[in-house]
Parts: C-alpha cells; structure tokens; sequence
C-alpha cells in the first residue's frame, strides 16, 4: 500500500465511479484499475461492490475511507508545515551569554529575530562559561555565547572575536592613573573575580581575591564603591567610562575569546543555524557601533613576578 494507491482509492469513493476519477486525476481508467486490484489483494477482500449500474464502497473499504482520508490530510498537513519551515523557520531557540555579552547583545538580538524571524520564539539566559559549555552539553541550551573556553571533544566552537580587557577602578583612585599594570602590579590588588576558573591562569598564580561574583553589575557595584579592581571588556564598561563612574586601564596581557559553543554531532534545527548568523550580524553592528572594541588575538607572554 502507497500513497498513491490511497489516493485513487479515495478519489473513486468519492467520485462514485473509475470514469469519474480517471477524468479528474488525469490517469488512465486501466491504470486506476490495476493499482485497486492491487490494494485489495493487500487488503483481503473487495474495496468496491461492482454491479450492473455502476460501483459502491463496501463496508470494508468505508473503513479504509475513514482512515486514508485522515492519512492523506496529514500528509498535506506536514507537506505545508515542512515547506514553511523552509521559507520561515519556527520552535524555540534557547541562548544563554555571560553577563558582560548578555548586557549589550540580547537585546538588539532580539530585535533582529523578531524582525527578520517572527516564527521563533528565543529563550535568553545567563551564566559563567564553565556552566553554559555544561549546559549545551546536557542539551538544556541550543548554544550559548562564552569566553576564552576549554577544548571539549564533544563540543564545536564558532569563533566570534577577541576583546581586550581592562583592570577597573573607582574613578577616585590614584592607582587608575597609571598607564599600564604588570602582573605582579595586579598581584598586590584586592581582586573581585567571577565565580569561573576560565581564564584563571592568565592571572598572578595567587591574586589576592577579595570577592567572587558571577555577574558584573554587582561586580561594577562593588569596584565602584572602592573595594576591589575587576577585569571587564569594554564593552561591559562602557556606559560607566562615558559617565565617569568607572576607571579602566587596558591589560594587553589577558584577552577574551568570545566564542559559539554547540553541541558536536547532535542535529541543529534551521532555527539556531539562524541564530547564528543572526549572533554574527548583530556583533558586527555592534563591533562597527564601537560598542564592541575588538583586538588582534595574540600569545600571551609569560608571567612576570
């Protein structure tokens, strides 16, 4: 049995005769023959009652009515869905960024979706690196934007760009006024860190860490109030340095990779291949803005005490 032969099948039942459904089908009476003959040797036993004036369905083949018509229609159902899939993708998409990305990115991101995709509905979330790279992992994220990742055999990377970063300060203090920190100079300051240990070893081997956060507002919160120095790309900062709440010093020595993690080898729908391209475009806007301020990634020199 084939669609084909479903499709006759129900034509005739509904035309009431093999004349009739040649006609509209376009096929010729012999074969709309040979191929119910076939169905009801599948079937095991008469589909159509044949007399003298003509054809009717038999209880059998009213059975098979009911059902070929709901098979047929939900083949026209998922032929229409499949084909606007692929003029306009849909399902949801979940992202998750760190905060000093999620900050600038997420929404113009949105914007841009919304515009360009109505159809997808995108779940935004933040994290750290390490938890993000475990979070695609364990297929909770479709994939998230992280920094300066560890090599996973069971995760892809999209490279997206290099930022520096810079040693913040409150504006009042008169260490910010130097042009340039070593890393024993950073050594000897009361660090706020995040929680993640990604990026660790670009650091002294013992900072003196005063806090840890895992997210930069109360992180810009608590070096604004003078009790500790953090590490953020421009782009976390920005707003800060125009309004003069902040200080920064660049650290050419410590870069961050920003970069797509997915899952490798596990299917991505037509959705997230778009988000991607959707994350790259809004990034380049954003690089072009300023609001980004991107650096040639290079080695890092080692350590000086």
């Amino acid at each position: 049995m084939d669609l084909r032969q479903l499709r006759y099948f129900v034509a005739i039942a509904e035309r009431g005769s093999f004349s009739a459904a040649a006609s509209a089908l376009n096929v010729a009476q012999s074969a709309l023959s040979r191929h119910i003959k076939a169905l009801e040797q599948e079937m095991g036993g008469l589909l159509f009652e044949r007399g003298r004036h003509g054809i009717a369905i038999s209880e059998s083949g009213k059975i098979l009515l009911d059902r070929a018509r709901y098979m047929l229609g939900e083949i026209d159902n998922i032929r229409a869905e499949v084909s606007l899939e692929n003029r306009e993708p849909g399902g949801t998409v979940r992202l998750a960024a760190p905060s000093t990305l999620a900050d600038i990115l997420f929404a113009p991101l949105a914007q841009h979706v919304a515009r360009r995709f109505p159809r997808v509905r995108v779940q935004f979330s933040e994290g750290l690196t390490e938890e993000l790279c475990g979070r695609v992992l364990r297929g909770a994220l479709d994939l998230a934007l992280v920094t300066t990742p560890q090599r996973n055999e069971h995760l892809d990377y999209v490279e997206l760009f290099t930022e520096g970063v810079h040693l913040i300060g409150a504006p009042d203090d008169p260490r910010m006024r130097a042009r340039s920190f070593t890393p024993g100079a950073v050594a000897t300051l009361p660090l706020i860190l995040p929680l993640s240990e990604v990026g660790r070893e670009l650091l002294p081997e013992r900072p003196a860490c005063a806090f840890r956060v895992d997210n930069m507002i109360p992180l810009k919160q608590m070096v604004m109030a003078g009790l500790g120095y953090g590490f953020l790309p421009y782009s976390g900062i920005h707003q800060e340095l125009a309004a003069g709440t902040l200080a920064a010093v660049e650290i050419p020595w410590i870069r961050a990779r920003r970069v797509l993690a997915l899952p490798r080898g596990r299917p991505t729908s037509r959705a997230t291949r778009e988000m991607v391209a959707a994350i790259k475009a809004v990034s380049a806007t954003l690089i072009a803005n300023g609001r980004i301020r991107c650096v040639t990634s290079r080695a890092i020199p080692s350590r000086k005490r």
